[in-house]
């Protein structure tokens, strides 16, 4: 444990200086209209919009996004995020739930040095019959009004950064 935090003072001092907290992750916080392309493995990609609210849950030791897909057919979804600070493994860590598929998502989130860009990367998935499929993205807050979240399908050869996209999505800020 004392090796991994000299590693990540030398890897980013300005994260290890400071105690982490949920209010690194206040950028999120707000009304965000999004939309979100998925790129499936086969076939055309699909293009979905929705408006995703963001906010402090459970006495702070959460944030707590909720995303809201409503379609004409009447076939919309909802989907959360809750992310806290995990003082025990000294890490972020989001489990995501979904209104439309069975399984669960938990997953690290790493932030850079100016907490302007954020790793995403699976820890595990429960819930499914089938093995889990290799996860990384990158949420980078461009500015206060704008979010753009690139996920990548990866395996364990494939350097993450230019694995195959699996999802593009943009967030445009409606309120704070």
């Amino acid at each position: 444990m004392l090796l991994r935090a000299m590693l990540l003072s030398i890897a980013f001092p300005a994260v290890a200086a400071a105690q982490p907290s949920i209010d690194w992750l206040a950028p999120l916080i707000g009304t965000w209209n999004t939309s979100d392309t998925y790129h499936p493995v086969k076939g055309a990609p699909i293009v979905e919009n929705a408006v995703r609210t963001c906010r402090r849950v459970m006495r702070d030791a959460y944030l707590e996004c909720e995303t809201v897909v409503e379609r004409p057919n009447g076939t919309g979804r909802t989907y959360r995020f809750l992310i806290n600070y995990n003082r025990n493994v000294s890490r972020f860590e989001m489990l995501s739930i979904w209104s439309n598929v069975p399984h669960k998502a938990v997953q690290s989130l790493t932030p850079s040095a100016q907490r302007d860009r954020w790793i995403v990367e699976n820890i595990s998935v429960i819930g499914d019959n089938e093995a889990m499929q290799g996860h990384w993205s990158e949420l980078v807050i461009e500015s206060r009004d704008r979010i753009v979240w690139t996920g990548r399908r990866i395996s364990a050869a494939e350097d993450p950064r230019t694995a195959p996209i699996a999802f593009s999505e943009t967030w445009s800020r409606v309120s704070p």
